[in-house]
């Protein structure tokens, strides 16, 4: 994928976020991605990208024309469902998740573009949560169970993601599905991860999931 696009460039915060369109879809400049949440390798990330995620832009610039890589929707779920701290409401990276699936790209699809003028999502407040107590041996079932549960879960990402390929749902209907999974797997590893380092400190996580 190389072709000369114009690029469109909004601001998160103090980071400067550069898009293109390609075919009515919006990529992302992956560099200008990975600084935002914190991926200090951005070369390695693209690496571990799917084929379909990623791919080379030659972009007009002040400087002339250059290739710069370039990250789909999905591609950028995976990048932030990677980055540990996006499961941790308030960072950076869960920010600007918040920002960019549930202000930037509905707008863009709307009205074609991103107005700067709309205000900035502000984190949301955990709610405090009860204290459970529940006894040690019932505590080390469930979190048993739950790591099984994570790791048959990305079974069944990888096969709906060939299923919606095979039945030819259009790219921008599987970027909204794979959204909508990964507020659910942020919101379900936020509440677990601490659960099961606390009830099984030297948790095999590889072991039990093979179990």
């Amino acid at each position: 994928m190389s072709q000369s696009t114009q690029l469109s460039t909004f601001n998160f915060e103090t980071h400067a976020i550069r898009t293109i369109a390609i075919n009515n879809e919006s990529w992302f400049i992956a560099k200008d991605v990975c600084e935002a949440v914190n991926i200090s390798n951005y070369r390695d990330a693209i690496e571990r990208l799917d084929e379909d995620e990623k791919g080379v832009a030659l972009t007009d610039t002040l400087g002339g024309q250059q290739e710069m890589n370039i990250i789909s929707e999905s591609g950028m779920y995976t990048l932030i469902l990677r980055c540990r701290d996006a499961v941790k409401k308030g960072s950076v990276p869960h920010r600007f998740r918040k920002w960019v699936t549930a202000e930037v790209l509905p707008q863009i699809r709307k009205t074609g573009q991103y107005s700067q003028n709309v205000a900035q999502i502000t984190p949301a407040e955990p709610e405090p949560k009860p204290d459970v107590v529940i006894p040690h041996e019932k505590a080390e079932q469930i979190a048993k169970y739950l790591v099984r549960a994570r790791a048959f879960a990305k079974e069944v990402e990888v096969f709906h993601r060939k299923m919606y390929e095979d039945l030819g749902i259009p790219r921008y209907i599987r970027n909204d599905i794979a959204a909508k999974g990964h507020d659910i797997a942020c919101e379900f590893n936020y509440w677990i991860d601490p659960f099961i380092h606390q009830v099984l400190p030297q948790l095999n996580q590889q072991r039990l999931a093979k179990f």
